[in-house]
């Protein structure tokens, strides 16, 4: 039974810091802000979480984490490079309309002034490039284009694609398709390269593979 309450009061602090930051504004997370929303003593913060910035940290894995399996679920069933940026594009909108997207806007403004944000940020980011990356090199394997093209290049542009929308997110509300036409465009040229005689296609390829592959980002997963 206490067991349960306290599983329940953690739910309650993490729940409040979400609500505060969709509300307000990361800055106005505090102890007393926190503890009113939660309708809970401050005293409880520190006891389940040991500081705020655990809570918030906590608060904030809690919501990405609920937001990749998402990602994981839509992305499972993706087959090739157009639906999996279909499938992202889908759920950056989700993001949006759930205030998952604002959640991180606040997060990224605020990991400049605060190191351990930062590295929250950086965490977090990583663990979304991995499991879209992870559903890239899936769709990409022995296909017309494997090789052709680094599925972490494509990642990075996606994941550039993402930060635009967050951080632009009300201001534009035509950010997130604009962002994803050059990854749909590069799609529709790959699906034409694709349809070329095998023997342009292996010219093509000795070609710019190499090129490619020198120019691929790599990020390490933390």
């Amino acid at each position: 039974m206490a067991r349960e309450a306290a599983a329940l009061t953690q739910r309650r602090l993490r729940a409040a810091v979400v609500t505060i930051v969709g509300r307000r504004g990361l800055a106005s997370v505090t102890a007393r802000s926190v503890a009113a929303e939660a309708g809970v003593n401050q005293a409880l913060i520190f006891y389940h979480f040991g500081t705020l910035g655990d809570l918030v940290a906590a608060a904030y894995r809690e919501s990405v984490d609920e937001a990749l399996e998402r990602y994981r679920e839509a992305l499972a069933s993706a087959h090739g490079l157009g639906e999996v940026l279909d499938a992202v594009k889908a759920e950056l909108g989700t993001d949006r309309a759930d205030g998952g997207a604002a959640l991180m806007a606040q997060l990224l403004a605020a990991a400049g002034q605060d190191e351990a944000l930062a590295k929250l940020a950086r965490e977090l980011l990583g663990e979304w490039r991995t499991v879209v990356g992870e559903a890239l090199e899936r769709a990409m394997v022995d296909s017309p284009v494997e090789g052709l093209v680094s599925p972490a290049s494509v990642v990075e542009a996606a994941l550039s694609g993402m930060l635009g929308t967050v951080l632009v997110d009300g201001a534009e509300p035509g950010a997130l398709s604009g962002s994803f036409a050059t990854l749909r465009e590069l799609d529709r040229t790959l699906a034409r390269f694709s349809r070329l005689p095998s023997p342009v296609r292996r010219a093509v390829r000795s070609v710019i593979a190499p090129k490619f592959a020198s120019d691929a980002p790599n990020h390490p997963s933390r």
